[in-house]
């Protein structure tokens, strides 16, 4: 590792220090992963627990279960060290489930192959069906924790519900049931992952939650419009994702590969300019100006291989925006339209 010391924020209303960087497990585990596969993630699960990171953000539906397993794997005897968080609220269709059983056998034929998986996008989608009743999170949540191989759950968040299940009376009995498992021990604190901002408002007198995740980044700035601001007067922790914004800060994408996959664009293009004034690459850039707002508990960075670590280490480890570099960002990307 680079040597860089990580650095530790207070988690809402909780008593947890969490690292201000942490391990984004959406990409790790799958069919069509490359890299080294299993063996590799798991090496870089345990280099990123030396290096500092202590909070791990997973979901039941990331690789139909297999990051959870990943992760489990990773720390069963390090469970004391460290907070994963884990999400519930899809529903894995019955043909993705097979899949968990062919996976074995299909993988050294995609990699012989060289079949490569689309970058992914910010949000799983609409097409996937959810379900929010108490009956089935509890289930969800249970399933979870076997694949976990733990007794508990650190934090056990809604996965992307949306605003008319937020608003609904079966999801107040559906966090009446999110308390029945905290008070049984087996989830520790509970919260909501959205996939927009304007959603927060909703949230903010939810019964029992203690924190948000939320899409921030310097892409994605909306959030600094009152959202951190209500979130933290109530005392909820905030995870931000997306400070890499889905990878489209790539330094290898053209810019006809920027208007075909990425709404803002234009955005992309200004902060190029303004980071190669800098002397900064745009990558650092992003990370650093997300690192710069101090209510956010942590940032969650995906992370696929000890060389992907360790890059995202040397840009964690670089100098910080100034005031003056940061409300240039602020302003100068910002005014660019979608």
């Amino acid at each position: 590792m680079t040597g860089a010391s990580v650095r530790y924020r207070a988690f809402g209303k909780t008593d947890w220090n969490v690292s201000e960087i942490g391990f984004g497990g959406a990409r790790i585990g799958g069919l069509l992963a490359q890299d080294g596969g299993r063996a590799t993630s798991l090496r870089t699960l345990a280099a990123a627990l030396d290096a500092g990171i202590n909070f791990y953000d997973t979901a039941d539906m990331y690789s139909q279960g297999e990051s959870e397993i990943l992760i489990g794997n990773a720390f069963r005897k390090a469970r004391d060290k460290v907070l994963i968080a884990t999400k519930g609220g899809y529903c894995i269709p019955a043909g993705k489930k097979i899949i968990q059983f062919v996976k074995p056998f299909a993988k050294p034929i995609i990699r012989a192959l060289k079949i490569r998986r689309m970058p992914a996008a910010s949000g799983i989608g609409g097409s996937i069906p959810q379900n929010f009743s108490p009956g089935y999170i509890r289930n969800a949540a249970e399933a979870s924790l076997r694949r976990l191989r733990s007794d508990y759950i650190d934090l056990y968040q809604m996965h992307s519900p949306s605003r008319e299940v937020l608003r609904s009376s079966q999801f107040e009995d559906t966090l009446g049931e999110l308390g029945k498992l905290k008070s049984e021990g087996k989830i520790r604190q509970y919260g909501i992952a959205l996939d927009s901002v304007h959603d927060a408002p909703h949230c903010f007198d939810l019964q029992g939650i203690s924190s948000l995740q939320l899409p921030f980044g310097i892409l994605d700035m909306e959030a600094l419009d009152g959202v951190f601001e209500e979130t933290s007067k109530r005392q909820l922790g905030i995870i931000a994702r997306g400070c890499f914004a889905g990878g489209a800060l790539k330094g290898s994408l053209t810019e006809a590969d920027l208007q075909a996959s990425e709404p803002k664009w234009e955005r992309v293009l200004r902060l190029r300019r303004i980071a190669e004034k800098l002397g900064r690459s745009p990558i650092e850039i992003a990370l650093q100006f997300s690192l710069r707002e101090p209510r956010i508990g942590v940032n969650i960075i995906g992370m696929r291989t000890p060389a992907h670590l360790a890059s995202n280490f040397q840009h964690y480890s670089s100098r910080p925006l100034s005031d003056e570099e940061f409300q240039k960002l602020l302003t100068d990307v910002s005014a660019v339209g979608v």
